[in-house]
């Protein structure tokens, strides 16, 4: 019986990559979107690191459908603007602002900054929220720098404007930006692609599922990820009893309390 997993997000682009990489490694798993359930507020993303706020996300995912809940927080860390757009990296230009504005901004502010500072890494943390309370979360990180112009129609976000690191030059010896990279090129690399594969051996347990063997028989899916999050937020009792209510769980813990996973706010 193939499971179902909601993934808590409206980005199309998201659950595209999501869809994409669980058929590359064969699970028997079918990732619902919000379209399929019943819409909900969006929740608020009022923490100040990337664990905290795909927590959020999740949990909100998991108490409005009943199902278990992956949510995705990323953004763009630029050295020189210390660390940041980072968990702001889709509202950097304002609440209303889209990928071009953000990244003309982006550009703006760094201008004057030299070829060679001009590094910046691009952090994905992916959280999985259980309908019994359980929680975890991976961490996924492309390194890279910054152009000076936008190249390439491919990805969202700042990919234009980011060249990662770990690529191999095209025919001409030339070191492209995300958005001119194949998807599948992009997925091998990119934070995002490396925080759902470190989450997928994890899910394959949380649903009773045999891992995948290519993830299974790694030493390290990723460096800098982590297989658990904070505690549960409330007894698996408070959770289940929750499950469709609106909002937090009202018979127990109070959510702002919960620890967001002790990391610096660095954050597609």
């Amino acid at each position: 019986m193939t499971s179902e997993v909601l993934l808590a997000t409206n980005n199309a682009k998201k659950l595209t990559e999501l869809r994409r990489i669980i058929v590359e490694y064969d699970m028997d798993i079918q990732v619902l979107s919000l379209k399929d359930i019943a819409s909900y507020p969006e929740p608020e993303e009022t923490e100040w690191t990337f664990e905290g706020n795909a927590l959020i996300k999740a949990r909100q995912g998991m108490i409005h459908s009943g199902l278990p809940a992956l949510a995705d927080d990323s953004g763009l860390c630029v050295d020189a603007l210390g660390h940041m757009p980072g968990v702001r990296s889709s509202r950097w230009d304002g609440p209303e602002q889209e990928d071009i504005a953000n990244m003309e901004l982006v550009l703006r502010q760094i201008e004057d900054v030299p070829r060679g500072r001009r590094q910046a890494q691009f952090v994905s943390v992916m959280a999985l929220v259980m309908p019994d309370g359980r929680e975890f979360t991976t961490r996924g990180e492309m390194t890279g720098h910054l152009t000076t112009r936008p190249k390439g129609s491919h990805g969202f976000g700042y990919d234009p404007i980011f060249v990662p690191d770990e690529q191999v030059p095209d025919s001409e010896g030339r070191l492209r930006t995300a958005a001119e990279m194949s998807a599948a090129e992009k997925d091998a690399i990119s934070h995002r692609g490396r925080s759902v594969r470190a989450m997928l051996p994890i899910l394959a347990a949380q649903l009773g599922l045999a891992a995948p063997k290519e993830l299974d028989d790694e030493e390290e899916i990723v460096p800098g990820s982590q297989n658990s999050g904070p505690a549960p937020t409330a007894p698996p009792s408070e959770w289940t009893a929750s499950i469709p209510a609106v909002g937090k769980p009202t018979s127990g813990a109070n959510l702002g309390d919960l620890p967001s996973g002790g990391v610096t706010p660095l954050e597609p």
